[in-house]
């Protein structure tokens, strides 16, 4: 489970282990040592903001509740929204993490200009490509920070043409 910590702290005082004796000791308020011990909650990684939590798929609402639960971490003001939920560790991190450096758009140097959309490719898969739009009303409504894009998309169902300046 991917999840957001919204806190009064703009310091970045809450680390990661102050979190989780907070969120172990709102589960075991909610739901005892039998509760706990079957729910098996590990925090995989977390970055101030932004954190990965492990838990047993049969316990999901259980998991839920209990972040709900934590409203203080160390006396600071705090509250944890659930961003998503996934059956393994690599497609949550793949779905719902953001990329925590900046991308060197530069460095790849690939691009699509067509007259529609045009924008920086940040990774492509097969078919599909993530493109992020120079005109950021592309996305506008949504929280995305990338297009999802097929090469079928760019190129109008023409098997060898993509639409990109470098043949992608």
């Amino acid at each position: 489970m991917i999840f957001e910590l919204e806190s009064e702290d703009t310091s970045g005082l809450i680390q990661a282990r102050d979190l989780m004796n907070e969120i172990a000791s709102s589960q075991f308020s909610l739901f005892g040592d039998e509760g706990a011990a079957k729910n098996r909650l590990r925090l995989i990684s977390f970055d101030g903001r932004i954190g990965l939590i492990r838990f047993s798929h049969l316990h999901l609402n259980e998991t839920r509740a209990t972040l709900a639960a934590v409203h203080s971490i160390r006396g600071i003001r705090a509250a944890i929204r659930t961003k998503g939920v996934s059956g393994t560790i690599k497609s949550a991190r793949e779905k719902y993490l953001p990329r925590l450096v900046k991308l060197s758009y530069e460095s790849d140097g690939r691009r699509i200009e067509r007259k529609d959309i045009s924008g920086c490719i940040i990774r492509t898969h097969g078919v599909k490509v993530d493109l992020c739009p120079d005109d950021r009303y592309k996305s506008a409504g949504s929280e995305a920070q990338f297009m999802g894009l097929t090469s079928l998309d760019l190129c109008g169902g023409h098997e060898d043409a993509d639409g990109t300046a470098d043949g992608l």
